[in-house]
């Protein structure tokens, strides 16, 4: 197994820690920040506080890790996939990926390096053949950019929550220092 996939996604389950019902998220009842919903689409149905933490490894790998074809990405540029990851992990995967992709659309020089990608939030391997072409123009520098401006829109994402729904407010400073610090 990829080493960066391990790492990341002991990380996540790390940060998002154990067992959590708090009525104000929108998540609902989770543990390692696996959703009680979620793990009841990957087959779980006993109390969420039992969930073993091999479970929540599986669907952070299988949901989120390779659904964002992160195994590819991350031998393109690991702080992409850094981003990319997390990003899925809090705010969906599609999300993430649409975030790439107009991302990608707004730096392809009006589609002389390559043509704009359709902004599905689908990560497929299109995207991963837009984002080589991306780095063999763009350099190393230019996927620093990339990665930056991912972060920026996922910043502004989630400032973006807290306005449309006040209640949210008291997530931002975490939600933010971990974007920020990642």
């Amino acid at each position: 197994m990829n080493d960066l996939k391990k790492k990341l996604i002991a990380q996540v389950i790390e940060r998002e820690g154990g067992y959590s019902n708090d009525p104000t998220d929108r998540g609902g009842e989770t543990m390692f920040g696996i959703t009680k919903q979620v793990a009841a689409d990957n087959g779980y149905t006993d109390s969420m506080k039992n969930l073993p933490y091999a479970l929540a490894f599986s669907i952070y790998q299988k949901r989120y890790w390779d659904t964002l074809k992160l195994n590819d990405i991350s031998v393109i540029d690991q702080e992409l996939a850094t981003q990319l990851f997390d990003f899925g992990v809090n705010s969906g995967i599609s999300s993430a990926a649409k975030t790439l992709q107009q991302v990608l659309n707004v730096l392809n020089k009006q589609q002389q390096l390559y043509p704009d990608l359709i902004a599905d939030g689908i990560l497929g391997s299109k995207t991963v053949r837009t984002l080589k072409v991306f780095k063999e123009y763009r350099k190393n520098a230019g996927l620093d950019v990339l990665s930056e401006a991912v972060r920026g829109k996922r910043i502004s994402f989630c400032i973006d929550i807290a306005l449309r729904d006040q209640t949210q407010e008291r997530y931002q400073y975490g939600w933010l220092t971990r974007i920020v610090n990642l």
